[in-house]
């Protein structure tokens, strides 16, 4: 019992630490703590000349992403808009040769990183167990350019977008993927990411998957339908679930409301008449007959405040245990 008192301490105070990193003011998004055993690696790739989305050319030097293909966790970049754009890979070991498995493309919050995001979701102990590839990448300044949200990716209008698309096709050179099953999620600032790049590159992504985020453009105009599953709290003290500003928020913007978020995407989607059922803490909404037969669902979780729901402890306080948001959010890619 003390060991694992010890324990539960020491992870809290690598937490808090890592996010103070990110508040530092330094906007350096290549700055990260020393790899597991696993070792660490980077795969540079440089932008096509004259595209507004580069696709790159990934380096298959004995340090990059392919030679990781046996499986672990390894670190990389590649260089998109003049900039070296970092990330984290891991990839379950004992896949079978010529495997192809999905993607999980996982965004942290605000002053977060990728390093942080994969300890505190815990997404890569059930990548290895459930056999999938999960990516967290960096964003500028620790933020992501959402549309109306946040910090210096936002207020340079960095191509968070065009990045990301980038990223996707470089796993998919690399790494064992599976084409047709890419998923993305995030958190926060990330997870107004994942609204977006649904928004904007749907055909990209078989499902998104939003957690205490909201969609920060004007308007959705999906040329095609994909699937979305939302999560909320209904006590969130960062991003209120009505809108507005946060009583704990620092990003300064009034952030658009669930409610309106949810007509946004679900208009986009041409979907219908929406059904609510209501299970102890969790209320879940799902909208009929959206195009394509997509989903479009979104649980609300009573009580909850900002923090990835089921994760490790952070800087933003205890997250809920009413609900684990990594386990969630892949049984529904996974149902797909």
């Amino acid at each position: 019992m003390k060991v694992s008192k010890f324990f539960a301490v020491f992870v809290a105070a690598v937490l808090v630490a890592a996010v103070f990193a990110g508040c530092s003011g330094e906007d350096n998004a290549q700055t990260r703590p020393t790899a597991p055993p696993t070792g660490e690696s980077s795969t540079s790739a440089t932008p096509a000349e004259g595209s507004q989305s580069p696709t790159p050319a990934p380096s298959a030097t004995p340090g990059s992403i392919r030679a990781q293909r046996a499986g672990g966790m390894t670190h990389g970049s590649l260089r998109f808009g003049g900039v070296d754009r970092s990330f984290r890979v891991f990839i379950p070991f004992g896949l079978r040769e010529n495997a192809e498995v999905p993607l999980v493309v996982a965004l942290h919050g605000g002053l977060g990183s990728g390093d942080q995001f994969a300890l505190t979701s815990r997404f890569e102990p059930l990548a290895q167990d459930q056999g999938f590839v999960v990516v967290f990448p960096d964003g500028i300044g620790a933020t992501w350019n959402a549309g109306g949200c946040c910090g210096q990716a936002s207020r340079t209008n960095v191509d968070d977008v065009g990045f990301l698309v980038a990223l996707i096709d470089l796993m998919k050179r690399e790494a064992p993927i599976d084409a047709g099953r890419v998923f993305m999620t995030g958190h926060s600032n990330g997870a107004m990411m994942s609204f977006r790049f649904g928004c904007e590159r749907p055909e990209l992504v078989k499902a998104i998957a939003p957690v205490a985020g909201s969609l920060e453009i004007p308007e959705c105009k999906a040329g095609t339908a994909t699937n979305m599953l939302a999560i909320h709290g209904d006590a969130d003290q960062n991003h209120p679930i009505d809108g507005g500003h946060g009583p704990k928020s620092i990003a300064g913007v009034e952030f658009t409301s669930m409610e309106k978020t949810l007509a946004l995407w679900t208009t986009a989607m041409g979907c219908g008449d929406a059904r609510k059922s209501t299970d102890g803490p969790l209320t879940e909404t799902d909208w009929q007959g959206c195009k394509n037969g997509a989903i479009a669902r979104y649980i609300v979780i009573a009580g909850a405040d900002h923090p990835w729901p089921g994760g490790l402890p952070s800087i933003l306080g205890n997250a809920t245990e009413d609900l684990d948001a990594t386990k969630t959010v892949w049984a529904f890619f996974k149902g797909l």
